[in-house]
């Protein structure tokens, strides 16, 4: 029987950007197989900074991959560290109004402590979390991405996500319901936990790009907001039957989630709570289930706020 289981100013930069060319996609790619209700699909967490100047080499690559995979998600994560920090408007750092934006999130700065990916070198990233371990094994060098994706492709699918986003019916309402539903397609022992967050697609703003500073980069995919806890909330587990199905509902005010990151810029080195100015329809839900006991991501699902 199916279940419904209702991050002081420090002058130098510590860690290194590492350099490594690209981009790395190429070669033919056999299609992927979308006939199906449910798809194996991959996330990809790239740990990046306005101030990294290799971080957009990474991000050209992100884009490419998710361009040749449908299936593939990505989700650009600001840890709390010397390359998400803001500039201050100081005549001593002289720093022109650039870099004022702040990208730095509670999230991002639980997920940059515990895997450690900025304190070892960007650009780095994840692949559905893979190989994670204390010798850093979970760490993936951009160059890596695009054949770490197509084997975990091909892995058995698991779970299928379906995501729901219902708008108040309030002109100029910016409050929306989300509803994720998902369904085990076999059975399994473990216990699993569902996180909900919300990303932004083409934020305009400076980023730098090797030697230049660009006032009209074009930051995708950047983490704004977690509905669930960091770790999530509970699914499933241990046991798990084929069919059985489970929802998780939240509800958002987008201009309180806003607000949230402002205040807590606030708190930070050089944050002075400019985080705002959300474009809800660049925004996407970004819902993923995860093996507790590895922290690999099992499934993954993106869904537009608005839909075109």
């Amino acid at each position: 029987m199916k279940r419904i289981i209702s991050l002081f100013l420090s002058i130098l930069l510590f860690h290194s950007c590492e350099v490594i060319e690209g981009p790395y996609m190429s070669g033919d790619v056999n299609p992927i197989d979308t006939s199906n209700n449910y798809v194996k699909k991959v996330l990809i967490e790239d740990y990046t900074g306005h101030l990294c100047s290799f971080c957009p080499d990474a991000a050209r690559e992100l884009d490419v991959i998710l361009d040749v995979y449908p299936n593939a998600v990505g989700l650009a994560i600001h840890g709390v560290n010397n390359f998400t920090r803001p500039y201050v408007v100081d005549t001593v750092f002289n720093s022109d109004e650039k870099y004022l934006y702040d990208f730095r999130t509670s999230w991002g700065k639980d997920l940059d402590d515990f895997f450690e990916v900025s304190a070892n070198g960007l650009p780095k990233g994840t692949v559905n979390r893979i190989d994670y371990s204390s010798n850093g094994n979970h760490r993936k060098d951009f160059a890596q991405w695009s054949s770490l994706v197509a084997d975990e492709l091909e892995k058995e699918i698991k779970f299928g996500i379906n995501i729901d986003i219902v708008q108040t019916p309030l002109m100029l309402s910016d409050q929306f319901d989300i509803i994720i539903n998902s369904e085990a397609l076999s059975s399994l022992n473990g216990n699993y936990k569902v996180v909900v967050c919300i990303a932004e697609n083409n934020i305009t703003t400076w980023q730098k790009d090797g030697t230049i500073d660009d006032p009209n980069y074009k930051h995708k995919h950047v983490l704004r907001s977690f509905l669930t806890p960091t770790w999530g909330d509970n699914l499933a587990g241990p046991e798990i039957n084929n069919g059985d199905v489970f929802s998780n509902a939240y509800t958002c005010i987008i201009s309180d989630l806003e607000n949230d990151n402002s205040n807590y810029s606030n708190t930070l080195p050089l944050g002075a709570g400019n985080t705002g100015q959300w474009n809800t329809e660049n925004l996407s839900v970004i819902a993923y289930i995860y093996d507790i006991s590895s922290y690999e991501i099992i499934q993954v699902e993106e869904k537009s706020f608005i839909s075109n």
